[in-house]
């Protein structure tokens, strides 16, 4: 099993995600976050699950998967972690 680990960037997305429903939904914003944490977790078990991201239009060496279908959880695959890159709203313009 390949152990996940988030970068700054990625941390600093899920902080934004997380004060952004808090304003609005204080009492759904720490559920909301352990569920994505929860679905990130799957990637222990199935590293693949996601998307190539070049398939998905994204010029970068990494994959892509789904969540809630408002959020691209960018992460990369090496031999010893699953790396989460980026958290970001698929309403945002990312092309990152």
């Amino acid at each position: 099993m390949t152990l996940i680990k988030y970068s700054k960037r990625a941390l600093a997305d899920l902080e934004s995600i997380y004060l952004t429903i808090f304003k609005d939904k204080k009492s759904v914003a720490d559920n909301f976050i352990n569920k994505i944490d929860n679905y990130i977790a799957l990637l222990e078990l199935n590293p693949f699950m996601g998307k190539d991201c070049r398939k998905k239009g994204f010029k970068k060496d990494c994959r892509v998967i789904i969540y809630d279908a408002h959020y691209m959880i960018f992460y990369k695959i090496t031999t010893q972690y699953i790396t989460i890159q980026r958290v970001v709203n698929t309403k945002q313009n990312y092309k990152g």
